[in-house]
């Protein structure tokens, strides 16, 4: 009986232990979450709705041990320049390598390394209107405009930090807007037709 209540004790500590430990992981988690938010404030002002949430557990032993985050996604409702707004900006980091002393030592998020990354944002037709000054359609694979009052078919490409809408006729010019900048889509992304709206990704 006695090494029955014994254990029960014991099972107990250590369960009191682990709860107080993940609490404080969980906490510690948060804590860079919040950190990562105010910086991309401060790098993004123009940006809505950010979100930062970080993978891995134990987070904290994972950051401390081997200084990587086993990963890092984040969200912006949207962000809007020269005129265009991008939305349901996301981006998704794999195996994150940092910088242990300035974590440690400064409180500060250094990344030094990461696996891999993919980011994609989105661009409503309506808003390519507003930028290019002409009537811009999408649908599923395909993109419309007019010109000179008539409707023409354009064909939709990427080139440099640029989408530009073509149409195979002589004498069309084509239409031309930029995509987010390098800060937002890091990479140079494809481009997706969908109805309303064009997706940018790149990994």
């Amino acid at each position: 009986m006695k090494k029955i209540v014994i254990l029960v004790v014991v099972l107990l500590v250590l369960g009191a232990i682990v709860g107080g430990l993940a609490y404080a992981d969980v906490r510690v988690r948060e804590l860079a979450e919040e950190r990562a938010e105010q910086q991309l404030v401060k790098a993004l002002p123009q940006a809505k709705g950010i979100d930062v949430e970080l993978d891995g557990f134990p987070f904290t032993l994972g950051v401390l041990l081997d200084g990587e985050v086993e990963a890092l996604h984040v969200k912006i409702a949207s962000v809007e320049e020269a005129g265009l707004s991008a939305t349901d900006v996301s981006l998704d980091v794999e195996t994150i390598s940092l910088d242990k002393d300035a974590l440690i030592d400064e409180q500060r998020l250094v990344v030094t390394d990461i696996g891999r990354a993919t980011a994609q944002a989105y661009v409503t037709d309506d808003d390519v209107s507003k930028v290019a000054k002409q009537k811009v359609v999408f649908s599923p694979g395909k993109a419309k405009g007019v010109y000179k009052g008539k409707e023409v078919e354009v064909q939709a490409s990427v080139k440099g930090r640029l989408v530009q809408l073509a149409a195979p006729k002589a004498g069309v010019p084509p239409l031309v807007f930029p995509l987010p900048s390098i800060d937002v889509l890091p990479c140079s992304p494809e481009l997706e037709l969908l109805e309303g709206k064009a997706r940018l990704a790149c990994s």
